[in-house]
């Protein structure tokens, strides 16, 4: 069994403490951040529980069934943590295993937080803001990294350092200190502003929907809605960081009356009453690290990254924490090798991330390169077509064909990262359904319905408020109402 020293006590860190320590592995978390969740119940996680160091904490999340499927293999106690707390567990189709978890971020965040603390073999130390890394020696020719130091000067010694810092890692900086190279890195910003109100039911109101995605994409903006626990969810819309009206939207009025317009939003407008106000977040990012050089060897050995601080990927789509928790399980499935060969153990750690994660990357990417370009031309009043290739064609094809039971099925489990797209496309019934409907129509698209650039500059600029609205379309079908690679 091995000494695992995690960074970060956020869900990445959290979720790899949890899943080491129930193989019996040795783990401390070291928290740079603020106190722990106050404990009371889940609004006081939500209200007095302070995440600076997650920047997202206060958006909208959806937790895939991925993260739900993980979490029930790896601790079969903390589905039902979590919904004692409030969250709604719900299946994915009737009568499946696999469910989504609808809970704001923090409530959930705090369950899987306490539940790791209170594991045998897991001691969580607070205040602990790591500054610098330890080295000692060579391992097969590499330097190797052996602990970590905090701000109070005490050092930390493990078997395996594993970077759970999130998006605002500081193993760059730590590795350039220690005189070693840094990570390589490629980042492609989002080009997105991002902005999420919370709301309570009102009395005697229900839920609308629970099946996520609940997605309305309009060529010059997106309105999500994230069901979440004790009877709140959160309502959210993203525009293009170049558009003039961006910050008209976090005025309460404003927003509300821009999701008012969008059908899929605005009942949910008429059943919450609003908890907060509007609150942004920028520089959305996909950004990959990776410790192997450009000699595809590794910068360190007894090394390495989970989460956030490998894999960043645009949070709309809720991915991240189910590669969180992917990632995490694999460490814990093979922590018990980096005490014997630390370099092999953080390259064959590092190759699996790449073969086994890196597809949700790049197909990330792919897909925000292209709704940026819409979003741009959306600003001009512009509809940008949607990109040609035959992964997006398949996609948005299945949007189009959601009555189809065995194709909402597939959209689904893709959505919520059961499948990959090659998954799909191999899946023999779905694919020539599919095909069939391409070889009529090429250029599949199901528009969504809400204001258009004209209608959307009146309703933030208060220049009209028209009474009938214009419509890009019909509302898609099925699960949410629009799907996306």
């Amino acid at each position: 069994m091995a000494h695992i020293l995690v960074i970060g006590a956020g869900l990445a860190g959290s979720a790899t403490a949890l899943f080491c320590a129930r193989r019996g592995h040795r783990v401390t978390v070291l928290e740079g951040g603020g106190p722990p969740p106050p404990g009371a119940g889940a609004d006081d996680d939500w209200h007095d529980w302070e995440r600076r160091e997650v920047p997202h904490a206060r958006q909208g999340h959806a937790f895939l069934a991925l993260s739900t499927r993980v979490l029930r293999e790896e601790c079969p106690d903390l589905p039902a943590a979590l919904a004692a707390r409030g969250a709604r567990v719900t299946p994915l189709e009737a009568g499946s295993e696999d469910a989504t978890v609808l809970s704001r971020r923090l409530v959930y965040e705090g369950v899987v937080r306490r539940t790791a603390a209170a594991e045998p073999g897991v001691t969580l130390v607070t205040g602990a803001r790591v500054t610098g890394l330890l080295t000692g020696g060579d391992t097969d020719g590499l330097p190797r990294v052996t602990g970590v130091r905090t701000e109070d000067g005490t050092q930390h010694t493990a078997h395996l350092v594993v970077d759970a810092g999130g998006r605002r890692s500081q193993l760059a900086r730590w590795l350039t200190a220690a005189g070693l190279a840094a990570p390589r890195e490629t980042a492609q910003p989002c080009g997105f502003f991002y902005l999420t109100r919370h709301y309570r039911l009102r009395p005697g109101c229900a839920f609308p929907s629970t099946t996520v995605p609940i997605v309305t994409e309009l060529d010059y903006g997106t309105a999500l809605v994230f069901p979440g626990d004790n009877d709140t969810f959160q309502l959210s819309t993203t525009v293009a960081v170049d558009d003039p009206y961006k910050h008209r939207l976090r005025e309460p009025e404003i927003f509300t009356r821009f999701l008012q317009a969008v059908p899929s939003t605005a009942e949910w407008c008429e059943r919450g009453l609003p908890l907060d106000d509007p609150a942004p977040m920028g520089r959305l990012e996909n950004r990959r690290r990776t410790l192997l050089g450009t000699d595809g060897r590794p910068v360190a050995a007894g090394l390495a990254l989970v989460g956030d601080a490998a894999l960043q990927t645009n949070p709309t789509f809720g991915r991240g924490v189910s590669l969180a928790f992917v990632h995490a399980r694999q460490l814990a499935r093979t922590a018990e090798r980096a005490a014997a060969e630390p370099a092999a153990y953080t390259e064959r750690f590092e190759r699996w991330t790449d073969d086994n994660l890196g597809v949700w990357f790049e197909i990330q990417r792919a897909t925000d390169r292209a709704r940026l370009a819409q979003l741009r031309a959306g600003l001009r009043g512009e509809h940008a077509p949607p990109a040609d290739d035959l992964p997006n064609r398949f996609v948005r094809a299945m949007a189009v064909l959601r009555d189809d039971e065995r194709i909402r099925s597939a959209s689904l489990r893709l959505y919520h990262m059961l499948m990959t797209p090659q998954e799909l496309m191999s899946d023999r019934t779905v694919s020539r359904r599919i095909l069939a409907f391409l070889r009529e129509h090429p250029t599949p698209e199901s528009p969504a319905e809400g204001p258009d650039r004209a209608a959307f500059e009146a309703l933030v600029t208060g220049a009209s408020t028209p009474s009938v609205l214009p419509s890009a379309g019909i509302p898609a079908k099925g699960p949410g109402t629009r799907a996306r690679t």
